[in-house]
């Protein structure tokens, strides 16, 4: 029986594929199967595919003719998955031995966990890298999604970092031709686990890109962040949740809102219409001064609620990033 099922999106990555590849295969775990989805690869990657495929029998393939981008490639392996566990590992990264199998260890004698988060690396490497560990923590019930987001979850919200249920993939896929693809749908995948688990067995090491779309500036790649943060911040906007936790995620879509003011391909009505919906959840003064957040951000925040966040946000806009 395959108990799990790793997919790997390709495209144009015959540099690092290999590499890949060889970190998932050196988890040495049995009931893995591991589907490469080539994206339309014109660099060779489509052949080295076939090569990989050719010297390991837990290795699969499946060609698309057209590029579609990450999340139709994700969703294509989804498909064709057979595991009951599901894992996503992007063609230019890697994993720690042990990280695999240490954490399907766990899955395998506790049925009612749903999702496991184990740690990640973020810009492997560079002088920008960030890492994300945890305790280890099991969460249950109502509480996921507010531990969730007291925890901030919203600000390490990969799918690369992740063991998933399949059940959880039942009725949802990622949304094709949008990036932050994940931001997108862990949010709706959170209200359907039963039980999560925070791990600190294992690592994934999410390499830098020079391409990467949170290293471009264009308006069309950055609002989806925005939008999936703004309707966070509207979801927890009710009593239960504390005020610091809300302040924190408004100011998160504060400096998100600046960076799509800065894009100079702006769409200026969408920018209108946001700058005032965000203005509707300005946080007081008191929760800011309490909120924890460096005081850069708790002066921003108090100056984007003196000035209104329109007049804020245009005057932070001044400041264009490149083209």
């Amino acid at each position: 029986m395959t108990e799990l099922s790793v997919i790997i999106p390709v495209y144009n990555s015959r540099y690092t594929l290999k590499r890949c590849v060889k970190s998932v295969l050196a988890q040495n775990l049995s009931g893995m199967e591991i589907i490469l989805v080539n994206d339309g690869s014109s660099d060779g990657s489509s052949e080295l595919c076939d090569d990989i495929v050719s010297d390991n029998r837990q290795v699969r393939v499946i060609h698309r003719i057209n590029n579609g981008g990450l999340s139709a490639a994700r969703n294509n392996g989804i498909e064709a998955s057979k595991g009951r566990w599901l894992s996503f590992v992007d063609s230019d990264d890697e994993l720690v031995p042990g990280t695999l199998a240490g954490n399907m260890e766990w899955a395998g004698s506790h049925p009612a966990t749903d999702l496991i988060e184990f740690p990640v690396t973020v810009h492997y490497g560079s002088p920008e890298s960030l890492t994300v560990d945890f305790e280890p923590t099991t969460v249950s019930g109502d509480r996921i999604f507010r531990h969730w987001i007291e925890n901030e979850g919203y600000r390490h919200c990969y799918a690369c970092n992740k063991l998933f249920r399949r059940r959880l993939f039942d009725n949802i896929r990622f949304p094709e031709g949008e990036t932050f693809e994940d931001a997108a749908i862990l949010p709706d995948i959170l209200h359907l686990c039963r039980e999560v688990r925070y791990s600190d067995k294992g690592r994934y090491l999410y390499h830098k890109s020079e391409g990467s779309i949170t290293r471009t500036y264009k308006f069309k790649n950055q609002e989806p962040l925005f939008r999936h943060n703004f309707r966070l911040l509207r979801e927890i906007s009710d009593p239960g949740v504390d005020e610091i936790h809300k302040v924190r995620l408004w100011n998160v879509c504060l400096n998100l809102l600046i960076d799509l003011c800065r894009c100079r391909d702006a769409e200026h009505t969408y920018l209108e219409s946001n700058t005032k919906q965000l203005s509707l959840y300005r946080p007081c003064f008191g929760a800011l001064l309490s909120s924890g957040l460096p005081l850069k951000q708790v002066l921003k925040s108090i100056s984007a609620s003196i000035l209104g966040v329109k007049s804020f946000c245009n005057f932070m806009a001044l400041k264009k990033y490149p083209s």
